[in-house]
């Protein structure tokens, strides 16, 4: 298989991990906006415990980043991916079954937290590191998200569907199902038993040492707190977007469709992002692709107008779909080699740490101010900070060389 050609990308072991990451994604995260309404477990369980449920969920996937990374750099995603999709499965039958608040928050955060680990987006990118070279992966981070991105498009109305017809709890075990068939035979059937990455990065080589060195780089603390707020306050957004629209008098069936509306608008921008990466800084294109998303934020603060509703799914869209490519092209771009996975693993865990508490804190501040006014100010603030952020990062730095993978400077 020749490094350098596009005509060598592995596209019979990413194809099906793609799909794989859009139904755990489709499922386990954009799933929970559709649970956490009234008309499905909202109904049955506080918006607060919920919220705690998904937040810890969040929490467990970021402690684990670290070692699963480390893992997916000496073996491969192929294990991985298979138990995520089982404990998924199981994860989401004890969701279903779940009488007591306790019974939900324990089914997401030992269960359905490590699936989310396991079957998201980072092995994923740890194995287009591996598989593809730095030519390569442009392409291939492009098509494993937009791929992903049909996750909202299919599983948010859809799974709002399934639970009118037949109820949360049974959907649930359906869902679970969808996920451990078409993870377990991506695992099984789709991806190479051991991680080819030799074969992808001779001459690569990580300088990246202890995890002292990592924070002692420039880039790599600043664009790792970028990223922390960012998914602090996506995390919030998007667990709370459809159950806010809702209490702002809009059906569910409606918030939902527009939610899928967003995630195909998000298509164009998980493929050109890449590409337009490679043409200017990447670091460039992800500060303003946020600061649309912190627009789209802004208009839900009141949220009560069809233009507001309408405009927050519009914006959403078009800019959240580069957020999830350009993270993992700007991470290869400064760290890519033998020690990717942990690098992104490290980072991960801290993010993730952060991300757990933003949905807790959206529910916690919706319950106790009786609205989503202010928890959603606070977040489109954050995503501001996150722009002067990002851009920090690669000041007067300039991104590593695209000829040298694996250096840091």
């Amino acid at each position: 298989m020749a490094h350098d050609q596009e005509s060598g990308i592995r596209w019979g072991s990413i194809l099906p991990l793609a799909i794989t990451v859009m139904a755990a994604f489709g499922i386990m995260f954009y799933g929970f906006s559709v649970y956490l309404t009234d008309e499905a477990a909202g109904s049955e369980f506080s918006t607060t415990a919920l919220s705690l449920a998904y937040g810890g969920a969040v929490l467990a996937g970021g402690l684990l980043a670290m070692p699963i990374g480390r893992y997916a750099d000496r073996h491969g995603v192929k294990p991985i991916i298979g138990l995520g999709s089982i404990l998924g499965f199981l994860g989401l039958v004890g969701f279903g079954s779940a009488d007591e608040s306790w019974q939900v928050v324990a089914a997401w955060w030992l269960l359905i937290g490590p699936a989310g680990a396991m079957t998201f987006y980072e092995p994923a990118f740890v194995a287009i590191d591996q598989w593809c070279s730095p030519q390569q992966r442009p392409r291939a981070l492009a098509a494993l998200t937009v791929i992903g991105g049909l996750a909202g498009v299919l599983f948010i109305p859809g799974t709002e569907r399934l639970v009118a017809l037949v109820g949360w709890r049974q959907t649930t075990v359906i869902l679970g199902l969808v996920l451990l068939v078409i993870g377990g035979s991506t695992s099984l059937f789709a991806i190479p038993r051991r991680s080819p990455g030799g074969e992808r990065h001779p001459a690569s080589h990580s300088r990246s040492g202890s995890f002292r060195n990592l924070v002692r780089d420039r880039r790599f603390r600043l664009y790792t707190l970028a990223m922390m707020l960012s998914f602090f306050a996506a995390q919030g957004v998007l667990s709370h977007r459809v159950a806010r629209f809702g209490e702002a008098g809009f059906a569910v069936a409606t918030v939902a469709l527009w939610a899928a509306v967003a995630s195909a608008l998000s298509l164009p921008g998980r493929w050109l992002a890449p590409l337009v990466a490679t043409r200017m800084r990447a670091t460039t294109v992800q500060a303003a692709t946020i600061a649309m998303v912190a627009v789209a934020t802004l208009l839900m603060v009141d949220g009560r107008s069809s233009w507001q509703m309408i405009g927050h799914f519009v914006f959403f869209g078009l800019g959240f779909g580069a957020l999830l490519p350009l993270r993992a092209m700007i991470m290869a771009n400064w760290f890519s080699g033998s020690d990717y996975g942990r690098i992104m693993g490290t980072q991960w865990t801290v993010v993730g740490l952060a991300g757990a508490t933003g949905p807790v804190m959206v529910g916690v501040l919706r319950d106790q101010a009786d609205g989503y006014g202010l928890p959603m100010g606070v977040l489109a603030g954050v995503y501001l900070t996150v722009v002067v952020l990002i851009l920090l990062s690669d000041a007067n730095r300039g991104e590593v060389a695209r000829s040298e993978p694996g250096l840091m400077r």
